[in-house]
């Protein structure tokens, strides 16, 4: 039997990552041109619900993901699948209460349904919210403050709602919305733009209330999904409505360089051990604005209340994460030994070059040739390293649902060698049957001063890496 996994990283290793939304036809583009149209995948807008031990975790696209450790989550299609983009699950009542963004609600007795549509969302008066004289329902958060039911809400302008929600029929409001803020120019974080360059606008969306010590920290985010500028931001208040008063440390998340950019939209949970999490969206961007991933980093409160999060990091962090000082991180000393070194590989195509798999960059990716197959791709260390662990993005350069060309799990051995000629298995995956687009494992330790990654079945997607970390240290 295989010992229990004791690290993780930040970017979960979510398997079944769902179809964008985007990527079907159906779905109109937000753009005002004509956007090429390339499948692809997403996880967005994570809403996550820590019970009975076990952290159940509900993206855009497509639901839901369990875990006990951060490590291994398991996918359950549960219905409904995909309800609309922002989904958020509460508990209530003994009940859980589910909806999304321009959806009704939806009751169930379990975490993972199945759920019982109640009703569209309607306001005090019964009429149903999404009027032109209304603010509608985007990016909408429920939020159980013992026996009372609150709701927050709202994308770009005016700003975030507030209102209580009827216990008794909880799709129906019991005070009228309540603009709660708005975005301030004056925060500078929360301009419009890759590098907040626009003051004139802003997509201040993405609530989320968490109650510590009888206060009330509403985040949000903003400028825009697409922008590595995307970061988190927190309000704060002694009552659930407000008023609300901007935290001086914000932005609470933030992270514009390196592989994990653009940290927002997420939700931060409070876990055993009175540990605190703040999960994320992240930019991916390379074949739609909505191409984006899920994560998780440390988070907690400091000496004077404000709440913080730790920036995510690239490096294995400890797992399950019970850290006692989350403000130090939770780095589990390992680094990354190959990164920015040069590969060489056994095939490529243009403008898709070896080196693309170990520049830390999401939108770069080296892709096999598509006579080639069985591909690889090594790498010399420079010195001898013992490694223990490997992260590996896959990226999925020929997707295309309609053609048949769909996700495959991918079946590959890490091997490494002490001169490029002798190659012995460090990781065996060659009989891998998960489709994980985020794949982090560990193995033994080994010393080498090479590694190679060697795909031994090429997927009707083709072959591409976009990023291939190895972890160990000096030996």
């Amino acid at each position: 039997m295989s010992p229990q996994p004791s690290t993780f990283c930040s970017l979960l290793p979510l398997p079944d990552y769902p179809r964008g939304r985007h990527s079907f036809k159906k779905v109109p583009s937000y753009l005002w041109y004509e956007e090429e149209m390339h499948d692809f995948r997403e996880a967005a807008d994570p809403s996550v619900l820590y019970h009975d031990g076990a952290w159940y975790l509900y993206p855009s696209a497509g639901m839901a993901y369990v875990s006990t450790d951060f490590v291994t989550w398991t996918h359950h299609r549960m219905e409904p699948y995909d309800c609309g983009y922002a989904p958020t699950v509460e508990r209530f009542r003994g009940q859980f209460l589910l909806t999304a963004c321009q959806a009704g609600m939806w009751t169930s007795e379990s975490p993972l349904g199945p759920f019982r549509e109640i009703g569209p969302i309607l306001l005090p008066d019964g009429t149903p919210l999404g009027t032109p004289s209304d603010p509608g329902w985007s990016d909408p958060m429920l939020f159980a403050d013992g026996d009372r039911l609150y709701a927050y809400w709202g994308i770009a302008h005016p700003g975030i709602f507030g209102a209580e929600l009827d216990p008794e029929h909880p799709n129906r409001m019991l005070t009228a919305p309540k603009l709660l803020f708005s975005y301030n120019p004056e925060h500078e974080w929360e301009r419009l733009g890759e590098w907040n360059e626009d003051p004139t606008r802003s997509f201040v969306e993405g609530a989320w209330m968490v109650k510590n010590k009888g206060r009330y920290y509403l985040t949000y985010t903003a400028p825009g999904t697409t922008f590595s500028s995307y970061a988190m931001g927190c309000y704060t208040s002694d009552r659930p409505l407000g008023p609300f008063v901007y935290q001086s440390t914000n932005p609470i998340l933030r992270q514009s360089a390196g592989l994990i950019r653009g940290p927002g939209h997420g939700s931060v949970v409070r876990g055993p051990n009175d540990t605190w999490w703040a999960f994320f969206t992240c930019t991916a961007c390379n074949h739609h604005m909505y191409e984006r991933r899920v994560g998780v980093t440390p988070a907690g409160f400091d000496a004077d209340g404000n709440l913080f999060a730790v920036p995510p990091s690239e490096l294995p962090q400890r797992a399950p994460g019970l850290l006692p000082r989350p403000e130090l991180g939770n780095s589990a000393g390992l680094l990354p030994v190959n990164m920015n070194r040069t590969p060489r590989a056994s095939s490529k195509i243009p403008g898709r070059e070896p080196r693309y798999a170990t520049d830390s960059c999401m939108k770069t990716w080296w892709q096999a040739a598509p006579d080639d197959r069985e591909p690889w791709l090594m790498v010399y260390l420079d010195n001898t390293y013992t490694m223990s662990a490997v992260s590996i993005l896959w990226a999925e350069p020929d997707l295309a649902y309609d053609a048949g060309r769909t996700p495959t799990p991918m079946k590959y051995r890490l091997e490494y060698s002490m001169d490029a000629a002798d190659w012995k298995t460090a990781l065996d995956a060659s009989t891998n049957e998960t489709d994980l687009l985020i794949d982090y494992r560990e193995f033994a330790p080994v010393s080498a001063l090479w590694v190679r990654l060697h795909v031994l079945e090429v997927p009707p997607a083709g072959v591409g890496v976009i990023h291939l970390a190895v972890f160990g240290v000096k030996s």
